[in-house]
């Protein structure tokens, strides 16, 4: 069986002892608005990253802190408010999706025959890749490149 392949052998038991196996594909969304009116998306609804990024819980939080702030600044002006909201959120979206498919693409990369990888799929290392990924490391890589200091 390809389990034995290409899996560790404890999950390869796994999947060869199951009656049924169900395949969840992996999505990720984009929204190119959040706001509509005076209604708003956050958390998930806004937008889906893949689940190795690990911020699900964290992105949802951090979407309702920037509303917050948002009110605060703009003197409670619900229109300045959610555009504000707006702007913010669609631009750490972006990124955190770009973030899930680059290290989805490492993934899917070592399932192809070596010899059909790029330079870059051959030579990157397992360690590195480990720890990048989850929440921590996504805020984190997100916070450098917006010029925050390191936590």
């Amino acid at each position: 069986m390809r389990s034995k392949a290409i899996l560790a052998p404890q999950v390869a038991v796994l999947i060869e002892r199951a009656e049924q196996t169900i395949m969840q594909p992996i999505f990720d969304l984009e929204s190119p608005q959040l706001v509509f009116g005076r209604a708003l998306l956050l958390g998930d609804a806004a937008f889906v990253a893949r689940p190795h990024v690990g911020t699900g819980v964290t992105k949802a939080a951090l979407d309702a802190q920037c509303l917050v702030d948002a009110l605060q600044a703009t003197g409670n002006d619900i229109e300045s408010a959610l555009a504000w909201y707006d702007r913010d959120r669609r631009q750490f979206g972006r990124r955190l999706v770009g973030r899930g498919r680059y290290l989805g693409g490492y993934l899917t990369a070592q399932l192809k025959p070596r010899d059909q990888r790029t330079a870059a799929e051959l030579y990157r290392r397992p360690e590195t890749v480990m720890s990048e990924f989850g929440g921590a490391a996504m805020l984190s890589s997100l916070g450098a490149e917006m010029g925050a200091e390191p936590v």
